[in-house]
Formats: structure tokens, sequence, C-alpha cells
């Protein structure tokens, strides 16, 4: 059970076109514990060759404060699922490689991977099995907590435990209520009685009073956080202690990000930082304006411009 003088641990959600090594810098700089790489599919590690391989690409080799670096695989064929988490062990060497029962989109539901393959549970701990006479590493799901009915999960995670998974990360919507629905985090606290392995919780939380209601409520020493840190890594931060981050500091922050951007993926990564620059400007004045222009970048310069303007402006 939760104990409110012990620290929570944040972890960083994997987040397909976000969790990128920059990303995960400013979050480890803001205090978060565990980080999570991009989405990769096993196939198309699997297919390609190790010298020119996108897949393996986005797994990238993670950064010295990261210290428990998760690597995050999804698909539906036990070898393929093996294999991938082989090769990442031998060549990313992560703390632990973790399996996709999470996403719930309509492209992965087509696919076969994702939220979906709670429908067969049975497959599920074949490539649970498979993966771990593959690696040494600690092996951890994430998923939801059923397909329509929440209660899904409390019959077919000690299955998973007893496959041997050594974590679960449990987002507490089912794929039905895709990321609208209220998180069934009472379920998550009976798991708890139910599991003998660490239960990491994830869904809902938007501030740091979300936070310390999660943690208190399903007594998971660890929390996840995904979208909410989206153009707001303080928001790790701001979760054992009561601060304020003042916007020269946030766009700092802004600033700080961009160049680890270039540093890694050249001024054309600039591109996919449009994303997080429009996130981190939501609550500014004209902030309407400045979002536009955010999504338009294509240098460091231009970022530079936009958030000096941004200064002027709210002087």
């Amino acid at each position: 059970m939760f104990k409110s003088n012990k620290k929570i641990k944040l972890a960083l959600a994997p987040m397909a076109g976000f969790t990128d090594k920059a990303f995960r810098q400013i979050c480890v700089k803001n205090g978060v514990d565990i980080t999570w790489s991009e989405m990769i599919s096993a196939e198309g590690l699997v297919r390609q060759s190790l010298k020119n391989n996108k897949s393996l690409a986005l797994a990238e080799k993670f950064g010295p404060k990261e210290k428990k670096y998760w690597v995050q695989i999804f698909g539906s064929n036990p070898s393929s699922m093996a294999t991938a988490s082989k090769i990442i062990a031998d060549e990313i060497k992560p703390f632990g490689i973790d399996i996709n029962l999470g996403c719930p989109v309509k492209k992965a539901q087509k696919a076969g991977y994702g939220s979906i393959q709670i429908k067969n549970i049975h497959r599920v701990v074949n490539i649970i099995k498979a993966i771990k006479k593959e690696i040494s590493l600690p092996l951890s799901l994430k998923t939801r907590v059923g397909l329509k009915n929440p209660e899904e999960i409390l019959e077919f995670a000690p299955k998973l435990e007893k496959a041997g998974i050594d974590q679960l990360v449990v987002h507490a919507r089912t794929l039905k209520g895709m990321f609208h629905e209220t998180p069934h985090w009472k379920i998550v606290k009976q798991l708890n009685s139910i599991l003998s392995i660490p239960i990491i919780y994830n869904g809902g939380i938007k501030t740091s009073e979300d936070i310390k209601f999660y943690a208190e409520k399903t007594g998971c020493q660890t929390l996840m956080i995904g979208q909410s840190a989206i153009g707001n890594p303080q928001i790790f931060n701001n979760a054992n202690k009561d601060s304020v981050i003042t916007k020269n500091e946030k766009l700092e922050t802004i600033f700080q990000h961009a160049k680890l951007v270039k540093k890694y993926y050249g001024e054309k990564g600039l591109i996919s930082f449009r994303a997080h620059f429009s996130a981190y400007l939501k609550n500014y004045q004209n902030a309407r304006q400045f979002r536009r222009q955010a999504v338009q970048i294509k240098s460091l310069k231009d970022v530079q411009y936009i958030l000096q303007k941004i200064k002027e402006k709210t002087k």
C-alpha cells in the first residue's frame, strides 16, 4: 500500500512521435525517474538489416542519466517478438523490454497488435515465454484493463505474471474508452492485492494533485504520465514538491529542448519538434498566433525568433 512519506516515482509513457532521446532528456532534467522509448515494430526490426535499421534507430542509445530506460515493442508473432527483444538487448542494452498491449488505435486493431490482443491472452502468454527464453533483462508489459469490461484484467493479469513478466503497467481505461474514459483506478487497487509483481499506474494524470491522488488510491509507488507531459515536462518536477515554474523558465526549457533535437537529429529534426513546440505554447498570451508560427519552424533560429517575440509580448 502507498505510504505518503515515500517518494512517488514517475515514468514517462511511450508515445509514438514524441518520446525520442531529446524529449526524454528534458524529462530527466525535470525529475522523471523512468523512461520509455517510442513504440517499435518487432516485425519491422527483424526484417531489416542492422546497418540501416529504422526500427532499431527508434530504440536508440539512451542518455547517460536515463537510469531505467525501457524499450517498448509491439507485434503479435511470438517468434518475431522474441528475436526483436534479443536484438534490442544486444544492440541497445536498455534496462528492460516492454510489450505493448496498450495501443487502442484502429490501425493497431486491424493489424492485430496492441490492446486488441487482450482477446487472445493465450498468444500473449506465448509471446512472454518466447521473449523470456531469449533475454535476461527485466520484461514488462503495458496493457489496458480490458476491451469493454474493466474487470477483465483481474482475470488475465495473473496469467501474465505466471508466464514470466517482471512488471505490469496498467492504463486504467478500456480499449473502447480510448483516452477519454474515466480511469478505473479501483481496479488497479484490486490488482495490487492480487499480484506480487510491481504495478505502474497510468491514466488521467494531468496535475501534481492527480499524481498524489492516484498514488494514494491505487497503492502504486510508480505512476506513468503520457500526454500531460507533452508541452509540460515540469509535471515531473512538481510531483514531490510544491514549486511554480515561471514563464521565462518554461521558455528556457523550450530552447534547451530544441537544441537537443538539433544535437541528436540535425535541424531537419526540428520538423518533428513542431508538435512539441506548439504544445509548450498552449497557455501563453497570443498563443494562437505563436502556435501557427511554431508548426512552420525549420531551424533553431526560427525557434529563437519566436521565443524572443513571446518574451517581448509577456513583459
